[in-house]
């Protein structure tokens, strides 16, 4: 099968979700950075939800025997996806990567929404969040 890959690595837009921890709100985050970026170099070691939102259009010239494949080469964490209004898949992820067929959902411009919850704590010595590629892979026979 042969394959070509678009980098979604920049720029992403990210805002902190938690809004209670420990009795006590935290200040708002939210700000823009380029993928990949672990858990830690944003947040430090805080424990929490955090939304991360990317916006692309459609992959050009796509031809009916060609797939589009939304892959993630390292996530960690306790993950949902949505892809426009569509959520794709909330799973518990450790690091591996994971891919979903995205070829009906594609439109013209696209918003990508990954929403992460993780505690740094728990793994100190692990990296968390998007700390991989991600990217659209183009597949065809």
């Amino acid at each position: 099968m042969k394959s070509h890959r678009i980098q979604l690595k920049g720029p992403w837009d990210y805002e902190w979700k938690t809004v209670v921890v420990d009795g006590l709100e935290p200040a708002s985050q939210s700000g823009t950075v380029t993928m990949p970026r672990d858990w830690q170099s944003i947040f430090g070691d805080r424990s929490g939800t955090a939304e991360f939102r990317r916006k692309f259009h459609r992959p050009s010239n796509l031809e009916s025997h060609e797939t589009v494949i939304l892959n993630f080469t390292e996530i960690r964490g306790l993950v949902a996806v949505w892809l426009n209004r569509d959520q794709l898949r909330e799973f518990n992820r450790n690091g591996p990567a994971v891919e979903f067929d995205v070829t009906s959902l594609l439109k013209e411009f696209n918003e990508l929404r990954v929403e992460i919850g993780f505690n740094p704590q728990s793994e100190p010595d692990v990296s968390g969040g998007l700390c991989g590629l991600v990217g659209l892979d183009i597949r065809w026979e």
